[in-house]
């Protein structure tokens, strides 16, 4: 085997680490998506989503995007305009798979905020209701009890056959 065909996939793995660095770009609190590894996760998960064949073409997209010498900021809002079919499910996973890496909930949680990790087993910790404070100002809705339900004549709906 040839090393041509390790090139080429390294070549696109470093393609797709920039463009989920330039859509999520870390700062002084937060790292980067390329620095968690959000490229190698969003691989594997959008040939899932879109299949082998939408992943080489959002992979062609991209590598005409940064082409020329085109920053990566740039080539993201390239890629938005001209494929947004492939831009929309990769932006998807690259938040998804960046919000749920242990160094960015680590950041979240640093900031004060009280977040779960997926599965996210305990929930969110929440007052017990309280009836007083809890609930709307001005009712919304109505309650139809059990035994009052009764059944919606549908025939005349004809595309519901």
């Amino acid at each position: 085997m040839s090393a041509a065909p390790e090139r080429h996939e390294a070549a696109r793995c470093q393609r797709l680490a920039a463009i989920v660095a330039a859509l999520l770009p870390g700062d002084d609190v937060f790292p980067s998506a390329s620095d968690v590894g959000v490229q190698w996760i969003a691989e594997r998960r959008l040939e899932v989503l879109i299949g082998a064949g939408g992943l080489d073409d959002l992979h062609a997209a991209i590598e005409a995007a940064l082409s020329g010498g085109v920053e990566a900021e740039s080539a993201a809002r390239a890629l938005e305009a001209g494929r947004p079919d492939l831009f929309a499910p990769l932006l998807r996973v690259a938040y998804l798979s960046y919000y749920e890496h242990p160094a960015v909930t680590a950041a979240i949680r640093a900031l004060g905020f009280d977040y779960n990790d997926a599965p996210q087993p305990q929930g969110y910790a929440m007052d017990p209701f309280d009836p007083q404070t809890d609930l709307p100002a001005r009712p919304n809705g109505r309650y139809v009890p059990t035994d009052q339900v009764r059944r919606v004549d549908l025939s005349g709906l004809d595309h519901l056959r």
